[in-house]
């Protein structure tokens, strides 16, 4: 299964068509040769180094909102196994 990841898009350079996206705070290079019209605030889903589609401003709150969900869930098994581990 692949899963492609939202992200804002913070800098680009358009001479080597490649962008950094900020991912709740970690910064990652992407190349952005399969999207257009693209500029910096805006959000995109990134799977394997490449911006893959441009989100509008609702639908990227919604998948934030759905990964914010994921990770907190994930934060949660993880203190459970823990605990678990722990006895």
């Amino acid at each position: 299964m692949c899963i492609a990841a939202p992200a804002q898009i913070v800098e680009i350079n358009q001479e080597e068509k490649i962008g950094f996206v900020d991912f709740g705070g970690v910064k990652q290079q992407v190349k952005l040769d399969l999207v257009d019209e693209i500029e910096e605030g805006k959000y995109v889903l990134v799977h394997a180094g490449y911006a893959i589609e441009v989100l509008d401003d609702q639908t990227a709150k919604e998948s934030l909102e759905a990964w914010d969900e994921l990770l907190e869930i994930l934060d949660e098994e993880d203190k459970e196994l823990q605990a678990l581990a722990d006895k």
